[in-house]
């Protein structure tokens, strides 16, 4: 009996409908007659086995379609895969091309930046980046000078790169591509003033990047295209040539900025010392006249920084103009010689 009870439950209770039905067919074998009783309970039996077969069925169904579902998803996976690694090529492909043009066109307007020169300053300001972009809103004075210092060598060295680039297309007879689309009725007046629109943009975009931004552009790349890149040798893709040059040259002023207020570094802040002893000084006054709230405090802090934001970068950005000016003019006289 135990025995019979283990196998009723292994088998969903399916074993006693299967004995009940078993002696059900021996009784009808060894009885003369159907009884009319038993119909019912015959036709119960069938309708049972019916629902259960197409149960499995269903079961069964269902089992298939989950697994032609799991291979679909594999499937699936496989093409995102496949199309992301498709765009991961086209976009190393249309990194390289870039670059080999940005190459070509400091070589061709005489910049003395080649593509070992590129792959290096792009990692220096990278890193430059990864270092001083901490200090932004440091309350510690050093981290948030060195951070304020950088970021007016990027915006002057940006303003002199562009400036760097136009005598340099100038002397080589090229112009800024324009990629507009001009319809046929647009006059030289309209053209002319829409392309002038169009290059202010530009440079208030590139005054705009930061170091990691210009890192990228010195190599060509414009993150926001991933693989869509725009046609070779079209006006867009010029344009990125062009700015990406300019970058290169906007790059290699700030590493030299910097490495000269590096070297100069105990005279630079000699300078700034009178500028700091004095907001120093500003903060002891308010301590003394009385501080009474945290806001108060905090103003009194954040105004002392604000000033020295402004000082300490002009001291050291004249620094460094006493410094290049010499090495500026003797760059444009090669030139001169060259040309």
């Amino acid at each position: 009996m135990v025995g019979n009870h283990d196998q009723e439950r292994e088998s969903g209770g399916v074993a006693f409908l299967d004995a009940f039905a078993r002696l059900f067919r021996a009784q009808k074998e060894t009885a003369p007659e159907e009884s009319e009783a038993a119909k019912p309970i015959d036709s119960l039996l069938t309708r049972f086995d019916a629902a259960v077969s197409g149960l499995e069925q269903k079961i069964e169904e269902s089992r298939r379609a989950m697994r032609r579902d799991g291979r679909a998803g594999a499937t699936g996976n496989a093409t995102v895969a496949a199309r992301a690694e498709a765009n991961q090529r086209l976009m190393e492909q249309a990194h390289r091309a870039i670059l080999e043009d940005i190459e070509k066109m400091h070589a061709q307007l005489g910049t003395d930046l080649v593509g070992t020169d590129l792959v290096g300053l792009s990692t220096y300001l990278q890193r430059l980046h990864e270092v001083v972009s901490t200090g932004r809103h440091s309350r510690n004075l050093l981290p948030r000078l060195r951070y304020a210092v950088i970021a007016r060598f990027l915006k002057e060295a940006g303003e002199l790169a562009l400036a760097r680039l136009e005598v340099l297309l100038e002397r080589a007879k090229l112009s800024w591509p324009d990629p507009t689309y001009y319809p046929p009725s647009a006059t030289a007046e309209e053209i002319e003033r829409s392309h002038r629109r169009r290059l202010g943009e530009v440079r208030e975009s590139f005054l705009a990047q930061d170091l990691e931004r210009t890192a990228e552009r010195v190599l060509g790349i414009v993150s926001g295209w991933k693989s869509d890149y725009p046609e070779r040798g079209s006006p867009l893709w010029q344009d990125c040539v062009l700015q990406s040059v300019a970058a290169g040259i906007r790059g290699h002023l700030v590493k030299e900025a910097s490495d000269l207020v590096s070297r100069d570094r105990d005279l630079v802040l000699e300078r700034a010392q009178a500028s700091i002893g004095k907001e120093l000084d500003a903060i002891h006054a308010a301590m003394e006249g009385g501080v009474h709230s945290l806001e108060q405090a905090n103003r009194a802090v954040a105004s002392s920084l604000e000033a020295l934001d402004q000082v300490v970068p002009e001291i050291a950005w004249r620094h460094v103009q006493s410094q290049l000016g010499d090495l500026r003019s003797a760059a444009d006289a090669s030139d001169d010689t060259r040309a």
